[in-house]
């Protein structure tokens, strides 16, 4: 029977038709035959198990992360099927201004169905966000991160659309979903972010206000992604942005972050894009959607302060004080048109780094600012304007190492030999690969370490990160820099006669690094803590010195020296050295030899350990 005898015979065209002359339908029973005959359409098709329709339920083959009512109509029974049906018969049981609801379902259904056609630019929400934020092309940013505040230590990701308003002019927009992490109380944060939920945000602001939020006001690396996507794919994203905004989110750290969100609207545009992860981070998500072929250009916007640390390196002291007299003097210009050479470039750009440095930190007053930006910027485009600063590929989030590890370990101590596991879901340590990161550091969320002695046999918990950051940022005569450490974690301490005690402690220190050679770097931290045990809590504090080396064949040695007073007793102290030296088999797996010695006037204990890490 030939294809349009089949669908009269079946009833589609009529209520095809009836739809388009009369949104409200003539009948219920002609509105009813019409969903029906989609239901049958989408079952034969498969639609429900499509990777486009899970995305937009944002959503695994069993549950959704969003418990919204108004954004799941299937639930309390919730599943891929029920939630096609469900919208089926919301958007073609009669009042087409459903389609303002879930406008991307629909767009996406009709074009799997062929379905009737829906007043979809009639959407007051569709005219409103075309108009404020004009859609011709979309960029993954991310921000690089800061590891001494909580809420941004792995970076942060949002979306830029840019395209023409109505006067043809290009004005660009920043789509972020976020929650409120502007608080001191780190265990609450993390008990809220982890365990019940907190609410996500959406936000649509001027792409200008975000930039110069993280590159001038926080001093963080900004990457644009620019995605390869169709005008197609690209409304589809513009239209599901819409429906998330009138849905209530929940965001949870290790399943539904900025990340995760972006990754399902990602998924949208029908990429094979991975929805899948243990816990999805930036970084994550930027290897995603590079291994998915959505990345067509890419794009850093570098901080001043950072831009001019390294090209400080590269012209040396002297240059680089000759040139911060000029800028303050107001003449940086004339001093450098006298140049020649491609020195004369880079000090054009340290220079132009330097002002704008000066002038958010306050040292350099607005009206100087301006006139130096004007003349350098003009010197640039008369003489330089065929050059440009080249990207470090070595931070591009797309080539940082994998975000979760997972150790093996063979160690001797005192009480014999054992074996461990430790596996650390989020980020990394100082003894770790950190070429790709601005400065070593140290980030670790719920670490946590098995220990098997080789007498018992028996699984102990030897201790357990539930949060640790450490940050040696160089010092820098002018720009500043400093050392840092916070600590929460259940962990072995001893007492005066190095006896061993698991407590949970909450510590800090803080002091400075200097970056002795490009390889070396030396520190120092004073600090201390509040340990709890069953009995009773304890103030103690601690002394530190340390030092990173990064040798060659890929090795790296970390030496540490650390005495702490106090810990269990008023009179007690012991000191602890300690030294990691670790060897880079490829990017994801390492083999390390440590060692350590606890000692003080009477006592004195060694622990030596082989380690194979694995990232993943």
């Amino acid at each position: 029977m030939p294809l349009v005898t089949r669908w009269i015979k079946s009833g589609f065209i009529a209520a095809f038709l009836l739809l388009c002359t009369h949104p409200a339908f003539a009948t219920q029973a002609d509105a009813d035959a019409l969903v029906a005959q989609l239901n049958l359409k989408a079952t034969q098709h498969h639609l429900a198990n499509s990777s486009v329709w899970q995305a937009l339920l944002h959503a695994t083959t069993t549950h959704s992360n969003i418990s919204d009512q108004n954004f799941l109509l299937s639930l309390p029974s919730f599943s891929l099927a029920a939630e096609l049906q469900h919208t089926l018969v919301f958007l073609y049981s009669g009042d087409t201004s459903h389609v303002c609801r879930f406008p991307a379902r629909y767009v996406w259904l009709r074009q799997q169905l062929a379905a009737p056609e829906l007043p979809l630019d009639d959407c007051p929400d569709v005219i409103e966000f075309r108009r404020k934020a004009p859609l011709d092309e979309i960029a993954l940013v991310f921000a690089s991160e800061r590891i001494a505040e909580p809420a941004s230590m792995l970076g942060h990701a949002f979306l830029k659309l840019t395209g023409k308003n109505a006067e043809g002019l290009s004005v660009s927009h920043a789509i972020t979903f976020y929650t409120d992490a502007n608080t001191l109380n780190l265990p609450k944060l993390l008990f809220d972010s982890m365990v019940i939920g907190k609410q996500g945000y959406f936000s649509l602001t001027p792409y200008a206000e975000q930039q110069q939020r993280y590159v001038d006001e926080e001093q963080r690396n900004l990457w644009e992604y620019t995605l390869a996507l169709s005008g197609d794919q690209t409304e589809l994203i513009g239209l599901h942005l819409l429906e998330l905004k009138q849905t209530k989110l929940t965001y949870f750290f290790q399943k539904y972050n900025c990340a995760t969100v972006l990754n399902f609207i990602l998924a949208v545009s029908g990429k094979n894009i991975a929805t899948h992860d243990w816990i999805l981070t930036p970084n994550d998500l930027i290897k995603h959607a590079q291994h998915a072929g959505l990345i067509s250009e890419t794009r850093v916007i570098t901080p001043s302060r950072w831009l001019f640390l390294n090209l400080s390196q590269q012209v040396g002291a002297a240059q680089r004080d000759a040139l911060i007299k000029q800028v303050k003097l107001g003449t940086a210009s004339e001093y450098i048109a006298q140049q020649t050479g491609d020195s004369a470039y880079l000090n054009l750009e340290l220079a132009r780094a330097y002002n704008q440095y000066a002038y958010l930190t306050q040292q350099l007053e607005q009206q100087r600012w301006h006139e130096n930006e004007v003349s350098l910027s003009k010197l640039k485009q008369q003489r330089f304007a065929a050059l440009s600063l080249s990207n470090n590929n070595r931070y591009d989030p797309v080539n940082t190492p994998a975000d979760s590890q997972i150790t093996v370990s063979s160690l001797y101590d005192h009480n014999g030999a054992a074996m461990s596991l430790t596996l650390l879901p989020v980020s990394h340590t100082l003894h770790d690969d950190n070429r790709a990161y601005a400065n070593e550091s140290s980030l670790q969320l719920f670490a946590t370490t098995l220990k098997i002695p080789t007498r018992s046999q028996q699984i102990e918990l030897d201790q357990l990160t539930i949060f640790e950051m450490q940050s040696l940022l160089p010092y820098d005569a002018i720009t500043g820099g400093a050392a840092s450490r916070f600590r929460l974690a259940i962990e072995p301490q001893k007492d005066q006669q190095l006896l061993l005690h698991r407590v949970f402690a909450m510590s800090g220190g803080y002091g400075l690094s200097q970056r002795v050679t490009d390889d070396i770097d030396a520190y120092a931290l004073l600090g201390g803590g509040i340990s709890y045990t069953s009995a009773r809590g304890f103030f103690y504090t601690t002394l530190e010195s340390g030092a990173i080396i990064r040798e060659v064949w890929d090795m790296k040695s970390a030496l540490l020296l650390t005495r702490t007073d106090r810990q269990f007793a008023a009179n007690s102290h012991y000191y602890t050295a300690n030294l990691n030296q670790a060897k880079f088999l490829t990017p994801d797996t390492s083999i390390s030899f440590s060692w350590q010695r606890d000692f003080n006037q009477s006592q004195q204990q060694h622990r030596v350990a082989l380690s194979f890490k694995q990232l993943f």
